[in-house]
């Protein structure tokens, strides 16, 4: 099928809420970092309120992923929507009474429902057979090109929107925008829950699977890195390279569409080349991002190093979900996929909580020199790997 062509309305309304979650942690992505700058008793603590988010998300993997194989994707997507429309709007509320602990909580639910909608891709996935899994996952982060557009406009237009509150005004939008994604969720028309003798093969048996492995790497490691490096951008460019917050936000927008506009075209381009070759081309372009940011201090090294992590994010987590997706039989999916995010942002968690302590401790030229540390686990994934979809040739 082409991008386009046949897609369900399961995966077109997977797409958009997908679009509306992304707008939600784009703003987080921009501006919860600098709230933490405001708010925090330490400077060590300023991407605690970011970092907890990634937490929360690995916290709610395997749980979401039960309680899914129980009563169904749609409730627990709707429970996902409303505790980050909650989170959203707590958010607001400390920075309006200046609670540094509340932010974090808040923050915290947020990352909760994020966790939830981590299973979007893998539900729109669960339609499509072979290759066609790679265009289903793609399809639904392109949902993140919405965001991109939206999310940093939200950011950057909304920082004093709530007088003598900076970027309150930001959270309470989100909150909002957030909320529309409950129609659409609840128009879901999802295939009842087959309740299955068999649980399929214990996991033990997917962990020494080198396809599996070097896809379930690729993408952890992947996602890893970009938060990593993402994490810190803000404090890079607002308090240390003295750029505007305009600049920050035109950053984070252009890589955000970076992370997500490949999606028009990698699920075709992997099931035209395969999945390896794409997951060696995000691992280069992940090398061209670490060489670019160690170039300078303007505006355009940050833009275009943002803009090759983006392109290499996408390549990487598209590929490794792909394969992750592929090699689970029906009545394993849950519980693999459950077990993958929970690897994943594992983590993304890990590195976003170091980020901000590297950044302040030993700054970003260093930061930027030990990237090339998960780069290179990555390619010894890949060699001895070698990962492929099903409906590949050997």
């Amino acid at each position: 099928m082409k991008l386009f062509d046949g897609v369900s309305a399961t995966i077109w309304r997977m797409g958009l809420s997908q679009a509306l979650m992304m707008t939600v942690m784009n703003v987080n992505l921009t501006n919860t970092a600098l709230v933490g700058s405001l708010l925090a008793p330490s400077p060590w603590l300023i991407t605690l309120p970011l970092s907890i988010q990634f937490i929360a998300v690995m916290i709610a993997t395997i749980p979401a992923s039960l309680l899914m194989a129980k009563f169904g994707r749609r409730p627990v997507f709707l429970a996902g929507v409303i505790v980050v429309s909650i989170g959203a709007f707590g958010q607001a509320l400390s920075i309006l009474t200046g609670s540094f602990i509340p932010l974090v909580f808040s923050s915290f639910l947020v990352g909760l429902g994020q966790g939830v909608a981590q299973f979007y891709r893998y539900a729109a996935a669960d339609t499509a057979e072979g290759a066609d899994k790679a265009k289903a996952v793609s399809f639904v982060l392109l949902g993140g090109l919405v965001s991109a557009i939206i999310g940093p406009e939200i950011a950057f237009r909304t920082v004093d929107l709530v007088p003598n509150s900076l970027y309150a005004g930001c959270f309470i939008v989100t909150g909002l925008v957030q909320m529309l994604a409950i129609p659409v969720i609840w128009g879901l028309k999802l295939p009842p829950i087959q309740r299955l003798k068999t649980q399929g093969r214990h996991i033990s048996k997917f962990l020494v699977m080198p396809s599996f492995l070097s896809g379930l790497i690729a993408a952890a490691l992947g996602y890893g890195l970009m938060t990593f490096l993402m994490t810190a951008t803000p404090l890079q460019i607002v308090d240390v390279s003295k750029l505007s917050h305009e600049a920050n936000a035109r950053v984070i927008q252009w890589h955000v569409f970076a992370m997500f506009a490949p999606s028009l075209f990698s699920g075709i381009l992997i099931a035209k080349f395969g999945v390896g070759k794409i997951l060696w081309v995000g691992l280069a372009c992940y090398v061209l991002a670490s060489i670019t940011a160690l170039s300078g201090n303007e505006f355009y090294t940050y833009l275009i190093a943002l803009i090759l992590l983006g392109i290499g994010w996408n390549f990487l987590y598209v590929g490794g979900s792909s394969i992750i997706a592929n090699c689970t039989n029906p009545e394993e999916r849950g519980r693999v996929q459950g077990i993958a995010d929970f690897c994943i942002f594992s983590m993304v968690a890990t590195a976003s909580m170091l980020s901000g302590m590297i950044h302040n401790q030993l700054g970003w030229v260093f930061m930027m020199t030990i990237a090339f540390v998960p780069i290179f686990l990555i390619a010894v994934s890949l060699i001895l790997g070698r990962p492929k979809l099903i409906s590949e040739p050997t």
